[in-house]
């Protein structure tokens, strides 16, 4: 440019995004209405940080009080991947005396330490083994380490319906009353392992999951009930049966 085209005072500079807009219509800013706000608190205010999953057999399911059948428990946090959407496994501490709820975001490098009861547990039987192996050839005592337990990424059991209620309902206050409750069918085997409360053979887990439609208690329809009057083991023991 020719030095005597210039002009005699500085020119401000503009923004990149404000040169590419120019010549363009400037979107117009919706405002939210104090009754929109009230809706969208409303709607947060009732949706669950939480999801417990309930898995029953097809052929196998009971609806008799004192006749057990082979089901499985899941917890999550709802959606906590990408940006709200999937959700995340949560797992139990695997002390008996312990047994509460943790997310995965707690995990270490093939152990985890329990944030209920600081105590430090394996995350799978194969870090339980290596540890021990290299334990026992370093010469070093592994009772410790054989004591150890394995968190537990499932409830499986055999129960009766008023008993998984039992446990539905210590579950639901262990996720602090703040999850809705799925009830699904699966027509992949479900085995109880008395030994271990996990599962091996569930390793299609998220085919599983989106089989069938479930039967869903929302954290809105258990709310709601509750300040009516209903009971919590009811109502997770009308779904059950059903």
């Amino acid at each position: 440019m020719d030095s005597k085209n210039l002009p005699d005072s500085p020119v401000a500079l503009v923004p990149a995004e404000r040169r590419i807009s120019v010549g363009r219509m400037r979107p117009t800013t919706c405002r939210a209405t104090p009754e929109d706000l009230k809706k969208a608190e409303e709607e947060q205010k009732d949706k669950a940080r939480y999801k417990i999953e309930v898995l029953f057999h097809p052929t196998k399911r009971s609806s008799l009080a004192h006749k057990p059948a082979p089901v499985m428990v899941l917890i999550w946090e709802s959606g906590k991947r990408l940006h709200g959407g999937g959700d995340e496994k949560m797992y139990w501490c695997g002390y008996p005396d312990c047994g509460k709820p943790f997310p995965s975001d707690d995990f270490g490098y093939m152990h985890v330490v329990c944030r209920h009861c600081q105590r430090e547990q394996f995350l799978d039987p194969d870090a339980r083994a290596t540890h021990i192996k290299m334990a026992r050839r370093e010469g070093k005592d592994s009772s410790g380490l054989e004591r150890m337990p394995i968190v537990g990424g499932e409830r499986l059991a055999n129960l009766t319906p008023p008993n998984l209620a039992e446990l539905l309902v210590k579950t639901w206050y262990q996720l602090e009353g703040n999850a809705d409750v799925y009830f699904k069918h699966t027509s992949r085997k479900i085995r109880y392992d008395k030994l271990h409360e996990t599962s091996k053979d569930m390793d299609n887990l998220e085919l599983v999951r989106i089989q069938r439609k479930p039967g869903i208690l929302t954290l809105k329809d258990i709310r709601r009930d509750l300040a009516n009057g209903a009971d919590l083991k009811s109502m997770f023991l009308a779904m059950i049966v059903a």
